[in-house]
This record gives structure tokens, sequence and C-alpha cells, in this order.
């Protein structure tokens, strides 16, 4: 039985209590002020923009907004925390329930939430070489989400496929850049386990700050060896605990046993007040109108609509920007028929995902691009040259094509001069096509296709040799 605690960075301008700027890459300690440092006297004020996102994301995920929300405090003390206490919610969230729908092994699976709610992130602990440890304050107070699932995950593979879904949906959102390898997406994962046959699970185990999504499904694949050799040995985990991941070593460490909530001394946070949904300054179907199509069902339609493999529609809906793109310059052409339609789709696709990162060209050249490699106006290994010089200066490919001589070769007869002369002059490579070695032949194409700097079409090359031979 495994549940996740994901905690999501927001992409806000400011913290959430303050008007510091909220950015990663400037010098330690340099966004942070009297408010988000904790000093005495100071008040906090809700950033409503993280107050949207939280709610936009709860909404994407068929969550339900309560009728009143509230702040609480969360008592504990630990380098990171300069207040000595973080503002977080537990009585009264933002959103209960919800849920998210994975993919994993080719099958569906909804997974339930408990519930999201809004907190501050605490400080950054960097630890040096000699055992010294700083504190870096930058993130103290930027807005974070909390996601809480229900133990609906039953694999590490789940687990994995939960986040991987998940992070998707917060880029497509704008809800977060959800960043793991900045901290900017962080989980933590509790585990149980039960004999087969039983009804009743053993103690619980977190573990904290797993910020890959390798390290979770490797975490808790050790977890479950772990586990399962304790209960064989007839000594199963009878407390709930808390343990690290070591990352080199594959295995996770004790840490200490679990808190329970009674431990944190939650209470209403009493500069903060309670707050009506009803009261908000914006309209909550502003915010429902602004949910975007979320990834698995664009995959899905990508499908559908434009006759993708599996794995092409799911390598497109991987990045919002690659299927925005693809779908710009499917709509820049317009075909006589529904199969030159599929054909330049095709090509499309396979040229976008092996060769191109969409921001390097505008859509409209690419799709003028595709036009003219499904035309045979040039060849693909032409194609290839066209396309660099097309990140390179920004042209349009036709201009491209005329500038360096790129037409394929349509004239059939100066291939066969061309095509005779290396005939000519590679006679062992003749000799050994007609002893049955076909790489002989490719060879002869590869000298046909030098000699015509690729503008030749490699097909009708292997015809016109294989007629000579």
């Amino acid at each position: 039985m495994i549940g996740l605690e994901v905690h999501i960075e927001l992409r806000t301008k400011t913290k959430l209590f303050c008007s510091c700027p909220v950015k990663s890459d400037v010098s330690a300690n340099t966004n942070i002020c009297p408010i988000c440092l904790g000093h005495p006297g100071v008040l906090p004020v809700l950033n409503e923009e993280a107050i949207k996102k939280t709610l936009l994301l709860g909404l994407a995920l068929n969550s339900e907004i309560g009728e009143i929300s509230r702040f609480d405090r969360k008592n504990y003390f630990y380098p990171d925390l300069p207040k000595g206490y973080q503002i977080s919610q537990f009585f009264l969230p933002l959103l209960k329930g919800g849920f998210l729908e994975i993919e994993n092994d080719g099958k569906r699976k909804k997974i339930d939430l408990e519930r999201i709610h809004l907190e501050e992130d605490a400080a950054k602990l960097l630890h040096g070489e000699k055992g010294e440890s700083f504190v870096d304050f930058n993130r103290a107070g930027i807005p974070l989400i909390e996601l809480v699932t229900r133990p609906d995950l039953t694999s590490p593979e789940e687990a994995k496929a939960f986040l991987e879904i998940l992070h998707l949906v917060v880029q497509y959102l704008n809800v977060s850049e959800a960043e793991m390898q900045k901290g900017e997406m962080r989980c933590d994962a509790n585990i149980s386990l039960r004999p087969k046959g039983e009804k009743n699970f053993s103690a619980k185990t977190e573990i904290k700050n797993l910020n890959s999504f390798k390290a979770v499904e490797d975490a808790l694949n050790y977890e479950i060896k772990r586990q399962t050799l304790l209960h064989e040995e007839g000594r199963p985990p009878k407390t709930n605990s808390t343990r690290g991941f070591d990352e080199k070593k594959k295995i996770t460490v004790l840490q200490r046993e679990k808190e329970e909530s009674h431990d944190y001394r939650y209470f209403p946070e009493p500069d903060l007040p309670i707050f009506e949904m009803k009261s908000l300054p914006f309209p909550l179907e502003e915010i429902k109108n602004s949910i975007k199509e979320l990834p698995l069902a664009k995959k899905d339609r990508f499908i559908k609509t434009y006759d993708l493999l599996e794995e092409e529609a799911k390598i497109l809906t991987s990045d919002l920007a690659l299927a925005d793109f693809i779908e710009k310059i499917i709509s820049e052409i317009k075909t006589e028929s529904e199969e030159d339609r599929r054909k330049f789709v095709k090509l499309a696709t396979s040229w976008t995902i092996n060769r191109l990162w969409p921001e390097l060209v505008k859509p409209e050249n690419f799709a003028e691009f595709i036009i003219l490699i499904s035309q045979n106006k040039i060849s693909s290994a032409s194609g290839q040259k066209v396309l660099e010089e097309m990140k390179k200066t920004g042209k349009k490919p036709s201009d491209i094509i005329k500038e360096n001589k790129l037409e394929i070769i349509g004239d059939v007869e100066e291939i066969k001069t061309i095509a005779g002369k290396i005939i000519l002059e590679n006679k062992k490579v003749v000799e050994d096509f007609k002893k049955g070695k076909e790489n002989a032949l490719q060879f002869l194409v590869g000298q046909v296709m030098k000699e015509t700097k690729g503008r030749a079409d490699p097909k009708l090359v292997q015809e016109i040799l294989r007629n000579f031979l």
C-alpha cells in the first residue's frame, strides 16, 4: 500500500506572504525580507495568484472546493524554519478529494486524492564537505502546494507513473515549472506491507524528500525488499518511522520515528483570517474556464484524430510546446485527400520527433518544409541540410533550397548517366553484387548520392542501379 505526499513550488512572481521575488538563479540570501525571515512584529499578506493556481490544479484534478478555508501554524524546530513554525493548512484545506488518472504498463487507473493545500516552503539547507551546514533563505516563503493521495498505489511503477503524469499536468496548466533537479517538485512516499491473506497492514514507513522519478521508484523497491525480509523473519515494523534515501547506495536509512499530527501542535494562524470562497476577489468560473486539455486526453485525441501510434502520441504530448507545435504545423496544411493528409502528418511527426525542437523554427516554415519533402522536391539528405539552415537563419525552406541548389534531380537520364559512371568506377563492388552481396548495392547507391550531393531520390537511384546490374 503506497501513498504519496507531493510538494510543488508554484510559478508566481512573489512569495506567499511577502513581496520578495521568486527566482532561483540568484545569490544565496538575497531574495529575503523581515517577513520571510520571521522577524518579530511582521504580518503576512496572502498572495492572490497562489490561491488561483492552487484552485486551478484542484479543479483540473476533480477536487472539491470547501465553502471556507483557513491557514494554520505547524510548529516544529529546524534550522530551515526561521519563525519556528510553518504557515500551512491542516483543518480547512483549500481542496478535498479528487483523482488523477495514470497510465502504467498500457493500463489506466484512477488514483484518489485526500487533499490539496497551500503552505509556505522552508529555506534550503546546504552541506559542505567538512560537515558544516549553511542555510539559504531565498526559498523560505515560496508558495508550495502539498498534494496528498489516498493509499491507492500498489507498486513503485505506479508511484512513478503518478508523478510523471502529475508533473506534466502542472506544466500544462502553468501552475509550476516543476523542475525536480531544482527542488521545485519533491515527494515523500509512504509504504506499508501486509502478508497475503491478511487484512491489516504493518506500520507505515515514510521516505522523505525524493527529488526524481527514479529515486521514488528505487526507494520504494528497496523498502519493499527490506520490509518483506522483516516479515519473513517474524519481526514486521511495529511503529511508524521516517527514513531517508541514499541514492548512491540505493538504500533507505532510518532518521526518526514518524511524527503524528498532534506532535506539530497545529492551531489557527492568528494573523490570517478565515476566508469564504464566495468572497474571493475573482470568480471561480474564470478559473474553471482556464483549464486546458490535460496530457492523457490530448494523447488520446492525437491517436484518434491524427492516426498516430501510441508511442508517437506519448512523445508529442510529453511537452506542451511540442504538442502545440505539431498541431500548428498540421493546421497549415490543406490536402486534397485523407491519404495525403495522413502522409503529411506521418512525415511531420517523424521529422519533429527525430530531428527538431519546436522553438528552433517557425511552424509555418516547418509546414512548408514537410510539404516539399512529401512532394519529393528535396531528398531526405538534402532535407537535413535545409533544416539545419532553417534553424540557423530562420529563412524559408524554399529560399534555402533555391540559394543552395538543393532541388531533387528530376531528370532520370541525368541520374542514369551518373549511375553508369559509378558502376564503371567500382568494378569490384559490381562483382560482389553479382555474387549475391546486397550490401554492395547500397554502397553504389551511396556513391551516386555523394556524386549528386544528396539531390537524387534514393529509391529511384536503387531502381536504376538494379536494372543496370
